[in-house]
């Protein structure tokens, strides 16, 4: 397992924010999906588990 780092975009909150969440996970495809269980688009928006719009801006690996 490893450490992902997910920064998105949230839109019920000012545009200048940026959301950042910690997922353990296989993959960056997994911790999307713990993240937001549909699958981003092209553009990387999807809903969260709450039904918020949010946009993946990027998932970086940490390394341990």
């Amino acid at each position: 397992m490893n450490q992902y780092e997910i920064i998105y975009r949230h839109f019920d909150m000012p545009p200048e924010y940026r959301g950042y969440a910690l997922k353990w996970a296989r993959d960056e495809a997994q911790a999307i999906k713990y993240l937001a269980p549909k699958k981003p688009n092209k553009d990387g928006m999807t809903t969260n588990k709450k039904g918020a719009t949010i946009q993946i801006l990027e998932v970086n690996e940490i390394k341990n």
